[in-house]
């Protein structure tokens, strides 16, 4: 974890992931895509484990050695690739584990900062070892506790194919009530990740932040219980990837409300469009060379937006306009972090020093992947 350098509260979900790791992409090799996608799932008894959207799209798995579950059919909210006929694809397991997920405890370790998050009661297993895991790793949090058992992710990722697949299994977050009694800090930089959009609205609402960033999930965009352009003038930067910008009802609309938009898109790079001295401006950063594939994508969203506003507010941002030189800096430092983060596989990020070793190298080298090996 960085040190603290300003006052951040990091309000988002911490849960369990369950990660498989598949040895090739989790989708038939004549789609040409990659697998992008965060849905919510329930488990059915059946043949399996198997995962099978609305459609009948199916995802085959054979687990691997010492899988504990889920098996039988995990049926998921969407469908898996919108607009695609019905496939179906099997893959083999090459290793698997339990790790520390949620865009809260990535955000809080990339920021130095204090994680509020719900959890179930204490008698609750699942809960237990996400206190567990965030304790483990010196994140400060500040649970809200409610009757419901932990919020759960499994996480299916193809690694240098760059897939990635979380299928979430919810309900903890869905039952906090209100934020209001944790809103209490003064901060300088407030990040609200993938909550509600009820309790994304009343925390970015909330006073006592100078700057207010919003990191959503693809179920946000769809949320519309308020939908995002009812608090968008709340937001001074908003990070998320192309899928989940491209499934906004408006999205030209919240360019007028947002200082600053960032949209990842993976090999492709990112796009920063933002307010400039002198009108709308747009920066696009390709992404940044690594010598070697990448052992896990888990993460590289946090890693960039966490780095992006970092080093915004380090060059003097005060959700004004924005020069294009910052702007250009940011993004690529933030395009770094996010290469380097593709080395880990576990729960972790890079430090400002290897970010501007990085930067100095003009690429990421190879190394050894660090975190467990499947």
């Amino acid at each position: 974890m960085p040190p603290q350098t300003r006052r951040v509260s990091v309000l988002g979900p911490a849960y369990l992931d369950r990660v498989i790791r598949c040895d090739v992409p989790l989708l038939p090799a004549e789609m040409g895509m990659v697998l992008d996608a965060s849905v919510d799932g329930r488990i059915e008894p059946g043949e399996g484990p198997a995962v099978v959207d609305p459609i009948g799209s199916t995802l085959a798995i054979d687990p691997p050695d010492g899988w504990p579950g889920p098996w039988g059919i995990v049926r998921v909210a969407r469908a898996l690739t919108p607009g695609r006929p019905r496939w179906r694809h099997r893959v083999r397991a090459v290793g698997w584990r339990d790790d520390l997920g949620g865009m809260g405890p990535g955000y809080a370790a990339a920021l130095g900062g204090v994680l509020i998050h719900a959890l179930g009661t204490t008698q609750d297993p699942i809960s237990e070892v996400v206190a567990t895991n965030l304790a483990a790793r010196a994140i400060t949090s500040r649970p809200i506790r409610v009757e419901h058992p932990a919020d759960w992710t499994l996480l299916l990722s193809s690694g240098p194919h760059g897939d990635k697949l979380p299928i979430g299994f919810r309900g903890c977050h869905a039952g906090v009530k209100s934020l209001n009694p944790y809103l209490d800090e003064v901060c300088e930089l407030r990040v609200v990740a993938s909550l509600p959009n009820r309790l994304a609205a009343e925390a970015l609402n909330a006073p006592g932040s100078a700057t207010r960033m919003f990191a959503p999930a693809l179920r946000n965009m769809l949320d519309t219980d308020p939908p995002i352009a009812a608090f968008a003038r709340r937001i001074d930067l908003l990070s998320c990837n192309r899928r989940e910008w491209e499934l906004l009802a408006d999205p030209l609309a919240l360019f007028a409300q947002i200082p600053a938009v960032a949209i990842t898109d993976g090999p492709l790079g990112a796009k920063l469009y933002y307010k400039g001295v002198s009108g709308p401006e747009t920066h696009h950063q390709p992404a940044f060379p690594r010598a070697s594939p990448p052992v896990d994508t888990n993460r590289a969203g946090e890693a960039f937006g966490a780095t992006l506003v970092s080093a915004l507010l380090d060059g003097g941002w005060t959700t004004g306009p924005l020069g294009g030189a910052l702007a250009a800096s940011a993004m690529r430092r933030a395009s770094a972090a996010a290469a380097l983060v593709l080395d880990r596989a576990d729960f972790g990020f890079p430090t400002p020093g290897e970010v501007d070793e990085a930067l100095r190298v003009g690429r990421v080298a190879p190394s050894t992947p660090r975190g467990p090996s499947p």
